[in-house]
């Protein structure tokens, strides 16, 4: 699937839908960030730029990646209207070309893992971009209830809501549309929460923390969490190749 020539078809619809120019507003992401003033962070499949200001507004020197060139001439657009010191540049996650080794203090990448087709090859990417002791957080759709053949039940006898799942173990790309889904016609790389952690540890990256917080848009999401976000450091082991 050539993702980048998708979202260049809808990068105007997106920016829309996420807020023009706005800045992510996520408290449990900036929990898991934390104080960031005076380091280098880039920000990974930064889209519009919504994260990476963020970030700029915290403090940090911050370099946008993304693979879409029109989401980065919004992002830029953005940066002229309201300057931060926000750099942008084109590039794949999977190699991260242009970014040099261990010249970053932190990464983030929002919402974004799960679109990305090598998860394996973006998180030893992200690792090289890395100081060694340095930060990743990134948060996904949660790998245990958004998968491929799932939905919403209500209790007849005392209205409660319960989210079904199906098909946890068929992983590789598929089609799931949601209330975005006229600004971002995509779907994801559904796989298991331990391949994640498996990927995670074949980069060299060590889990710190994790967050799953209830959310208040849709009955269900108070029940059981939509989001997974996680905070890791950069190891001081060598890297896997593999």
């Amino acid at each position: 699937m050539d993702v980048e020539s998708t979202y260049d078809d809808v990068a105007a619809e997106y920016d829309t839908w996420v807020g023009a120019g706005s800045v992510l507003a996520d408290p449990t992401f900036e929990e898991l960030i934390g104080s960031i003033d005076g380091q280098a962070v880039c920000s990974v499949a930064c889209g519009q730029g919504r994260e990476a200001r963020y970030l700029a507004t915290e403090g940090a020197a911050v370099t946008g990646v993304d693979l879409s060139e029109n989401l980065l001439t919004l992002a830029r657009r953005h940066e002229e209207a309201d300057p931060l010191g926000i750099s942008y540049l084109q590039g794949d996650a999977h190699t991260l070309e242009g970014l040099a080794t261990e010249s970053f203090d932190g990464v983030v990448c929002y919402m974004a893992l799960m679109d990305i087709p090598s998860l394996d090859s973006a998180l030893q990417s992200i690792a090289r971009i890395l100081r060694p002791g340095g930060w990743f957080v990134f948060s996904i759709t949660h790998p245990c209830f958004k998968t491929p053949a799932t939905g919403d039940l209500i209790d007849h006898t005392n209205k409660s809501v319960r989210r079904t799942v199906g098909r946890y173990f068929s992983e590789g790309y598929w089609d799931g549309p949601g209330l975005h889904r006229d600004a971002l016609p995509i779907g994801a790389y559904h796989r298991t929460l331990s391949t994640y952690v498996d990927a995670l540890t074949r980069a060299g990256l060590v889990i710190d923390q994790m967050r799953e917080p209830p959310l208040d848009h849709q009955p269900v999401w108070r029940e059981v969490p939509q989001l997974l976000y996680v905070r890791c450091h950069r190891g001081t082991e060598t890297l896997s190749t593999h």
